[in-house]
């Protein structure tokens, strides 16, 4: 007997409903991307086509149409292996055509896939389904050949496992729990045994106190936080919490009368039929609690990755400095002060080290760089040391001096890219680089450092690496091809960010510079690489002004129509005609495009500055309630924000802090790199913790 095969889901439909795109849209997405097309080419150059969708929701549409593709697979295999079994029965084929997630058809094929069988299937077996099925009709009828082979206390006992294994496969039943405990449910957390607690490790042990809030914690699953389920998450990962859902009799009495309504039963059920229930309702219950908890996670761990992303943006979008001669500061105490003067092209050209402990020397050290290499700005690491040797500097050097975020710096400087970058150089040195680079063009250097290692996220190792790097790529990649690359200045590490270029295909462009117009890159390129890379590509070189715009050289014949007749929304009517000729996809859109990107020739599209100009030292102790000082976002959480005030520890101002009125979002109000001004309200000289306010202020 040949294998089942279910249909084809039509994936358009199921994402149009999920998503509220017109078919249309998804069926050209996803034509385009069949085509190999990039999705910053979709964005940018078939805007027309899809009706405007950016690079989120392109992605959105990728992502859908392969969840629902593993989900079919999913029950697709499920059901081949039911039936290689000889196990197929309608309730089932039915459980699995109903089932939503992926979880779902995994927990109803999880019995089958074990080798052991359950004690439903040996009394299954054992023919005691017959019995199971009296039950089910408030009935104890025992057929008497049964009697005859088994006593009746295992007969009834394996009945009632039968009962049990159906309940708990029922996917009617188990989207009504599901429903039921996402309206109504509890998520409750409390604080394990002290017996329990005495056998952590002593860095985990360190931790208790930061879970002091969810010691006794209970909230209504659908009004939870998400960075509070992170929170849990955590705890009961290191072991000091016990997190669960709560078992409601409410709910409980629920799922039973949907039960009665599938039996078409009127009375309250016999003794045995409760237990059967209840045995299933218990397995049903576990496998929806693992369920719901897993989704709980997910949405915790997809807010988290937004958060990160909007500060990652933020932070790649920092306004470069290009043009002069740096020296770079990694400070330290025991292993002193790495020292790098870097070049008005970006290139280290000496390295140094001086010890705070040994201040002559130090300043000896310094004073010789001043005076040798024309410094026009000092740029120091955020680390250990960081206000000392600051302080210092001041001292000597009449100049700018900037702190920057080293997050990261130390994870570059030991991995494979900044080896094959400086072969000859020690990971410190090569440390030392990258922060004085950070203020150089901090884009061109946080592409080399995993994304996973900036600190401008909450929770980001609690989530799965793959994952996370999968999602704060996605950041980079629309971040490089929205900025514009030179391509005869960007290192490979940039150009692999590219629309299409791999580090191949990057190697092979940095390795025949410098172009002098961008059909030359047609002679390094494959036609499919040029053509869904160049669009991103500048050659400010060129005398070809386009080269240097966003502008694809598809659209040059259309560009240059548009500028000599000046074609504008009023008369696109007009020229509609010959500008289709010239490029099938016109529309206004097309026409906006065109014009916007040759009004920014030459325009940085990266103006905001994140660099924080080193202060005076504040020491902890001289800080006292009520004092207000100028700081800048570090990072943006879900609970508030964390601003760099010249202390050790950024300060806190909670969300309920921001401004006079609620605020259900910190990134209404701040990005990371804003400059506000707040005011201290609670100092905690133990932990150097400190609460901070903008109202007011």
């Amino acid at each position: 007997m040949s294998p089942t095969l279910l249909p084809t889901p039509n994936y358009t439909q199921i994402i149009s409903k999920a998503l509220d795109y017109r078919e249309s849209q998804i069926n050209i997405v996803l034509e385009l991307t069949a085509e190999g097309a990039t999705v910053p080419f979709i964005a940018r150059y078939r805007k027309e086509c899809t009706g405007n969708l950016d690079e989120t929701d392109i992605r959105a549409i990728i992502e859908l149409q392969t969840k629902e593709e593993n989900l079919y697979k999913a029950k697709q295999t499920a059901i081949n292996g039911i039936e290689e079994l000889g196990k197929m029965t309608p309730e089932f084929m039915a459980n699995i055509l109903a089932a939503k997630t992926l979880k779902e058809v995994e927990e109803l094929y999880k019995p089958y896939k074990s080798k052991k069988k359950t004690k439903a299937m040996i009394a299954i077996e054992k023919g005691f389904q017959v019995v199971a099925d009296a039950i089910k009709a408030n009935s104890l009828a025992i057929p008497e050949n049964l009697l005859t082979e088994f006593p009746r206390e295992e007969i009834i006992e394996g009945a009632i496992e039968i009962i049990g294994a159906e309940v708990s496969a029922n996917a009617n039943l188990r989207h009504s729990l599901i429903a039921e405990i996402n309206k109504s449910g509890d998520i409750s957390a409390s604080k394990k045994s002290d017996k329990m607690l005495d056998k952590l490790n002593t860095k985990d042990t360190e931790q208790i106190p930061k879970f002091a809030l969810y010691f006794e914690f209970r909230s209504r699953i659908n009004r939870i936080k998400p960075y509070q389920i992170l929170a849990l998450n955590r705890g009961e990962n290191l072991g000091i919490l016990n997190v669960k859902l709560e078992k409601d009799e409410m709910i409980l009495s629920l799922i039973r009368a949907a039960y009665r309504g599938i039996l078409g039963l009127k009375n309250a059920f016999i003794e045995e039929l409760e237990s059967g229930f209840k045995i299933g309702y218990d397995a049903l219950w576990s496998s929806v609690e693992n369920e719901i908890r897993g989704e709980l996670s997910e949405l915790g761990e997809d807010d988290s990755i937004k958060t990160f992303q909007t500060n990652l943006q933020a932070l790649l979008m920092t306004r470069p400095e290009y043009g002069k001669t740096i020296l770079a500061i990694d400070p330290g105490y025991r292993a002193g002060c790495k020292m790098c003067v870097i070049d008005s092209l970006g290139n280290p050209i000496l390295f140094d080290k001086m010890f705070l402990h040994e201040m002559e020397n130090a300043r000896a050290k310094l004073m010789n760089i001043f005076k040798k290499h024309s410094i026009d700005t000092v740029v120091v690491g955020n680390g250990t040391g960081c206000d000392e040797t600051c302080t210092l500097v001041a001292e000597l050097f009449s100049g700018d001096v900037f702190v920057v975020n080293e997050s990261g710096a130390s994870v570059y400087s030991a991995s494979p890219v900044a080896q094959e970058e400086f072969p000859d150089l020690d990971s410190l040195d090569r440390g030392t680089v990258s922060i004085g680079r950070r203020y150089i063009d901090p884009l061109s250097e946080l592409v080399k450092v995993p994304v996973g290692s900036i600190g401008v996220g909450m929770y980001q190792h609690d989530i799965a690496e793959k994952k996370l790097t999968e999602k704060l790529g996605y950041v980079v990649e629309d971040v490089v091809n929205q900025v514009g690359i030179n391509v005869n200045t960007a290192s490979i590490y940039v150009l692999q960010h590219i629309s299409w270029i791999d580090k191949r295909e990057a190697k092979k462009i940095y390795n025949h510079r410098p172009y002098k117009s961008r059909a030359i890159l047609q002679k390094t390129l494959s036609e499919k690489a040029y053509n869904l890379a160049i669009g991103f590509l500048r050659v400010p070189e060129s005398k070809e002004p386009l080269d240097n715009t966003d502008i694809h050289p598809d659209q040059y014949a259309l560009a240059k129509y548009i500028l000599e007749h000046t074609v504008n929304e009023d008369n696109f009517s007009e020229h509609a005609k010959e500008m289709i000729a010239l490029y099938p996809y016109t529309n206004r859109d097309t026409l906006n495009f065109i014009l916007q990107s040759y009004a920014e020739i030459g325009v940085e599209k990266r103006v905001n500055s994140t660099h924080t100009k080193a202060r005076k030292k504040v020491a902890m102790e001289d800080v006292k309630d009520g004092d207000v000082f100028d700081g800048v976002v570090r990072n943006v959480v879900a609970f508030g924000a964390f601003v760099d005030i010249g202390l050790k520890n950024d300060g806190l101002v909670h969300v309920s802090q921001m401004a006079d009125k609620f605020v259900s979002n910190p990134m209404d109000i701040v990005n990371v790199g804003d400059r506000v001004k707040v005011r201290v309200i609670g100092i905690d000289l133990k932990t150097g913790k400190i609460q901070l306010s903008m109202k007011e202020v």
